[in-house]
């Protein structure tokens, strides 16, 4: 795999769109991996914060409801 940005070998993708980075195009963004709520109400996530990043995409900073998939 190439780095999206400059075409050299990727040393790791982009967690969020899975573009491929070299070292040089490396960046890291917080990335949740789980969201919970408990009892009380209270959210609570489960962060990564040193996901590679791309810098290209755009990750919501918020869930997304998608009530399709409710039937």
């Amino acid at each position: 795999m190439n780095c999206w940005h400059c075409a050299l070998t990727a040393v790791g993708t982009c967690r969020f769109c899975g573009r491929g980075l070299c070292e040089n195009h490396v960046d890291t963004e917080n990335f949740v991996l789980t969201l919970d709520r408990t009892t009380d109400g209270v959210s609570r996530a489960l962060v990564v914060e040193d996901a590679l990043y791309c810098g290209v995409c755009k990750p919501r900073p918020a869930p997304v409801e998608l009530p399709e998939l409710d039937a």
